[in-house]
């Protein structure tokens, strides 16, 4: 149902977001460059900041589309706010001219100002569309079955093959994925890969596809089934989920519960089996006495009900992981670090992963654990570059020299990989690594998919009088205030995410945010008698009834707490219950602000994330990782708006005159971006040496003061007997 009490259901949800896709591309962006077309991939200075679409434009537009009731269409999408009515009046309500609400705060963006009449803070402001394939709701058809000719069928014998022709195992294996899919199915992608995956012998596979478009499935649906296999055959080897960010460990965590959920429950009816999971970092409790009844388990939401929280519960002398709401018990979770190590599944991040390759503890992750893992999956590859990058491929050299385990299997995921044969070859030092591109596949016409993401994406550059952090603090008020009105308007919130790189400065917009609210911020866009059309004004997105009234209680304080709440912090000194409460806030669609450190750049899946503004200019590929985390749903009519904010100094200024620099950011492509791995780095190949040595040591049961089991805290002493040690092992 939408706003206002009409509905959609005369019209597929798909085709409404190819209307609204259309208005912009073919009837505003034209207008708003003040040219005839407008192509993807190219940056236009935004020229008319005034321009507006008449409804009956726009309803001969939309009839050219085929549509027979466009007015039924229009009022829908400005029921769901997705249209804005530039009124010409406070006491109005309801007029014939338009702006898709995308448009309306790309322009509004780009003219921000501290007062009425004042210059903008952005000069010669630029735009760029550009369109991506997704996989939608009719892609995702495809599930293993026996009966039925075509991929499913290929993807049943497939399975069926890879569990040694035992059907009764196959079959298992197809009911968890029908599950856990609920309703959906696999895309013609998604399919193609986990057949060939579980059909191949190779050791390296990196999986590229776009943000949204299922790699996630695909390598959990691979580990379920090597687990599977080894637990009905007694096989102890265990997989592992290497994470590069906390917050992506948690959400990920959310949806490998609910996968053993399912695995479990029909394991125990027929092979009296039990997949355990456990995630170690730095957050994993030591003991039971560091763990609190009733408190949050990371903060992850019951897969099942969807409804609860996960939370810690005592259980005779252990925890157990239990939902407060349907009561349900994760018994497959192992809690502490006394536990993780007899689990099948361990998801970690790389820095506990090393430690862990030199740890000797018995009862925790160690290095037999490591040793005896068949399958090692890192998602979002690309975040190990360069020095970090030389690291990762060292520690999987190390691996690879203590395994237990013949043919272990590496497993690489990106979004945004540009040359994935090279990077994969370098950071898994394999010849022959196994390379499944969604891009390449599109291109040879080897799958089909119909969906489409459109990004409008916004090249702001500061004028070198004002500062970009005053700038971020007015963006906050405005789109703060947007989600506000929307709420009035009972209207689809559209959340934003602010990118800044230094936790200092991000706590500087903060602050600068609350104080602009101190100020009655933002009353002076409230005021009757400026016009709709002047991107000063906020007014318009209020209901009419409204409009006297939040004026009033912005000029008296009333908003204040309000629009103080509805901006928060994400980054790494933020308390892991704050963390929870602002991804618990994202996913259930709140009408937030995120004020965001590297914290939710990758991976991270919110529905309604409609704005993303990234200060400064990171490398192209992480910046449009970051425009990636919007417009990822059909909540948003799959569009984000994407701004960049280059900062007036010389480093970032001078990126605009770099045409590979804008070419890959207009066209969302990679063109001159390398992902260098520095494995042959002298430094990094004696530290993987030493590694390697204390690994060897830790695997003889040699004390190496990893941690306290193993010896740890070290003294002087200690320190003497272990470099000895590693000579002996080096030499």
């Amino acid at each position: 149902m939408l706003g206002g009490g009409r509905t959609m259901t005369w019209i597929p949800s798909e085709d409404l977001v190819k209307i609204y896709h259309s208005i912009i591309v073919e009837l505003e962006a034209p207008r708003v460059a003040s040219t005839q077309t407008v192509n993807e991939g190219k940056w236009y200075t935004i020229s008319d900041i005034r321009y507006f679409i008449f409804r009956d434009e726009l309803k001969e537009f939309l009839r050219s589309k085929g549509l027979d009731k466009p007015d039924k269409v229009i009022d829908d999408l400005t029921d769901k706010g997705f249209l804005v009515e530039l009124l010409e009046g406070w006491s109005k309500e309801g007029s014939t001219r338009l702006r898709t609400l995308h448009m309306d705060v790309l322009v509004r963006s780009s003219q921000i100002t501290t007062r009425y009449g004042g210059a903008p803070y952005i000069l010669s402001p630029k735009f760029a569309l550009a369109k991506i394939r997704v996989p939608v709701k009719n892609d995702r058809t495809i599930l293993p079955v026996l009966t039925v000719q075509g991929v499913g069928k290929r993807l049943w014998n497939a399975i069926l093959m890879f569990f040694n022709d035992n059907k009764t195992l196959a079959d298992i294996y197809a009911e968890i994925i029908k599950e856990y899919l609920s309703g959906s199915g696999l895309d013609a992608f998604q399919a193609q890969v986990l057949n060939d995956m579980l059909l191949s012998d190779e050791d390296v596979y990196a999986i590229v596809a776009p943000t949204g478009s299922g790699k996630t499935e695909i390598y959990l649906f691979y580990v379920l089934a090597h687990l599977l296999k080894w637990r009905v055959e007694k096989d102890e080897r265990k997989a592992f989920l290497v994470y590069p960010r906390r917050t992506l460990t948690v959400d990920q965590s959310h949806r490998i519960i609910k996968l053993l959920s399912i695995a479990n429950e029909k394991l125990s009816k027929s092979c009296n089996v039990k997949i355990t999971f456990a995630i170690r970092d730095g957050f994993t409790p030591k003991s039971v006495e560091d763990v609190k009844d009733d408190d949050l388990f990371r903060g992850i939401s019951c897969p099942r009900c969807n409804k609860g929280s996960l939370r810690y519960k005592k259980y005779k002398s252990m925890y157990v992981v239990v939902c407060n709401s349907c009561g349900f018990v994760y018994d497959f979770i192992r809690v502490t670090r006394d536990e993780v190590g007899w689990a099948d599944l361990v998801a970690t991040n790389p820095w506990a992963f090393e430690v862990r390759l030199i740890d000797s503890s018995r009862e925790d992750v160690n290095v037999h654990t490591i040793a005896n893992a068949g399958v090692i999956v890192f998602d979002e590859a690309h975040e190990y570059v360069g020095i970090s990058g030389g690291i990762l491929a060292q520690l999987i050299q190390v691996v690879r020299k203590v395994s237990d385990v013949d043919n272990k299997k590496f497993v690489f995921s990106s979004a945004t990989i540009p040359n994935p044969h090279d990077f994969v070859s370098k950071i898994s030092r394999s010849l022959k690594p196994k390379i499944y591109s969604f891009v390449e596949e599109m291109k040879n016409n080897i799958i089909g998919i119909s969906g489409e993401r459109l990004i409008i994406l916004g090249y702001f550059t500061m004028n070198p009088r004002y500062s970009w952090n005053t700038y971020c603090q007015l963006w906050s008020v405005y789109t703060a205030f947007l989600n506000y009105a929307y709420e009035l308007r009972k209207a689809q919130s559209h959340q934003a995410i602010l990118f800044i790189n230094n936790i200092r400065e991000l706590r500087r917009v903060h602050s600068g945010y609350i104080e602009t609210l101190r100020l009655k911020e933002p009353k002076d866009h409230l005021v009757a008698d400026i016009d709709s059309l002047d991107p000063y004004a906020y007014w318009h997105y209020l209901p009419a009834n409204s409009r006297e009234s939040t004026y009033r209680c912005v000029t008296e304080g009333q908003l204040f707490e309000d629009l103080a709440q509805r901006v928060t912090e994400m980054h790494s000194e933020i308390p892991e219950e704050n963390r929870s409460s602002v991804i618990d806030s994202l996913k259930r669609g709140k009408g937030i602000v995120v004020l965001s450190t590297t914290s939710l750049e990758v991976g991270v899946d919110y529905e309604n994330v409609s704005f993303i503004l990234n200060v400064g200019t990171d490398n192209p590929i992480s910046m449009i990782q970051r425009i990636g985390r919007g417009g990822r749903d059909i909540a948003t009519l799959r569009t984000v708006l994407g701004l960049f904010l280059i900062r007036a100094i010389p480093t970032e200024m001078l990126k605009t005159y770099d045409e590979a620099f804008m070419t890959s950011l207009a066209s969302l492509a990679f063109q001159g971006c390398t992902l260098f791995v520095t494995y042959n780095n002298p430094q990094i190949i004696k530290r993987g040496l030493l590694i390697e040595a204390i690994a060897k040591l830790a695997k003889k049961g040699e004390k190496t003061h990893a941690s306290g089991k193993s010896g740890g805290p070290i003294s002087q002493n200690n320190i003497i007997e272990l470099v000895e040690s590693i000579l002996r092992e080096l030499s």
